[in-house]
């Protein structure tokens, strides 16, 4: 039941306990007048002596006097019987010196002021009842903003807030609701900008580990391999140590080639070098080979010009979707494409995995941080997953309209 109609119900109970009491106490009294006023009119009847003595104009205007030979059965004046059975009673019309008392002149006296006083009443009772409508729908349509505004607020929306109200309870309500999503949302972008800063500093760590990874130990190590590859031409060294020289050589090469995937995890140098087009085509590559898994490429030659942490930001959202495919999705094949749409960068990530109901609801750290990633790259992203049906992940980065372009190879792998 809603709260209108339960204040309605219970004003309703109010207003009719209130008439009922008043109608009780309003024939109490009118009874003891109507009989007050019989025994002064009895009185009366004594003193005229009998009608048949007096002139015609002198009866017929007598107030609750009748001669009795003329005296008709009934209350007459639309007077309903019970209410007048209720306020004169049967036992109230003695016959005085050939005087009939009569009170159907006070009875129905009596009965107009009920349906005046009735009336009013259910007048006043109707303006009470659309007063309360009023004010209830006023009340609980600042109360349907406040939940829909509480509901934006949990979907996100944390700029959600509400106008100020007349009334002072429902104001400091709604000033309340404001300050808290003022608090979720500075809240909001304390936590953004620090795994935004989070974000670049662990880029630029790994960018780091990669650079030194690549001066100081590949540098070692392709050294070790020339050393051992120069040994097999030594004649002093007998077969068994020539072929120790061998094996030495190819561990090196084994161990240069899992240490090339691990630079290019740790920071894609192709990027800096060839451009983001390039970065992406090798991304899928690599993935393919390490996975073992089908990568199909779509790729517009195209692209829009990014900065230096865009570029990171974007190709890490696509290094962590295809990792997510290979680790999750129980999937064969998975569908990058990237391709420029009038003012928009649109990325789609897709596989032919077993799917997730529950995604993005119980999303990892890896979601988490492509969320992060998407926003700092100013789009917004979108996970499609559904059991038996795969993921698809789309990215939508707005551009400017302007946007400069440079040409980058693509294709389909």
């Amino acid at each position: 039941m809603t709260v209108y109609r339960k204040i309605s119900l219970l004003m309703l109970s109010v207003f009719l306990l209130v008439y009922l009491l008043g109608a009780l106490l309003y024939t109490q009294q009118a009874r003891h007048d109507v009989q007050r006023e019989l025994d002064g009119v009895a009185g009366l009847a004594q003193n005229l002596g009998s009608p048949a003595d007096l002139p015609e104009s002198v009866v017929s205007s007598m107030r609750h006097l009748t001669p009795a030979a003329e005296m008709e059965s009934g209350t007459g004046g639309g007077v309903p019987a019970w209410f007048s059975a209720m306020i004169a009673g049967e036992s109230s019309r003695p016959v005085v010196n050939g005087w009939q008392v009569d009170p159907a002149d006070e009875v129905e006296e009596i009965w107009e002021g009920f349906l005046l006083i009735s009336g009013a009443y259910a007048i006043g009772m109707g303006l009470c009842f659309l007063a309360l409508f009023v004010m209830v729908r006023r009340g609980l349509r600042t109360l349907a903003s406040l939940s829909d505004a509480m509901g934006a607020v949990s979907a996100g929306q944390l700029t959600s807030r509400l106008p100020r109200q007349g009334e002072q309870e429902l104001d400091a309500l709604v000033c309340r609701f404001n300050s808290m999503a003022g608090a979720l949302e500075s809240e909001q972008q304390t936590v953004s900008r620090l795994l935004n800063e989070l974000l670049q500093l662990q880029d630029r760590e790994r960018e780091h580990i990669a650079r030194v990874l690549h001066d100081d130990l590949g540098q070692y190590l392709t050294g070790i391999r020339a050393q051992a590859r120069s040994l097999l031409y030594d004649p002093d060294l007998s077969d068994r140590q020539k072929k120790q020289a061998r094996d030495l050589a190819e561990h090196c090469e084994t161990i240069q080639k899992h240490f090339r995937h691990l630079l290019q995890d740790l920071h894609p140098l192709v990027m800096e070098q060839l451009g983001l087009g390039s970065a992406i085509r090798h991304l899928a590559e690599q993935w393919q080979q390490l996975s073992g898994l089908e990568c199909r490429l779509a790729m517009d030659e195209c692209l829009p010009e990014f900065t230096g942490e865009q570029q990171t930001h974007l190709y890490r959202f696509l290094q962590e979707a295809l990792n997510n495919v290979s680790r999750h999705a129980n999937a064969s094949c998975a569908m990058l494409a990237v391709a420029r749409k009038d003012n928009e960068l649109s990325i789609e990530v897709r596989d032919n995995g077993v799917g997730n109901d529950q995604l993005p609801g119980n999303a990892g750290l890896g979601v988490r941080s492509m969320c992060e990633r998407a926003r700092c790259l100013g789009g917004e992203v979108r996970f499609l997953s559904r059991m038996g049906e795969g993921t698809r992940i789309r990215l939508a980065i707005p551009l400017a309209p302007l946007a400069p372009l440079s040409p980058n190879t693509g294709g389909v792998l």
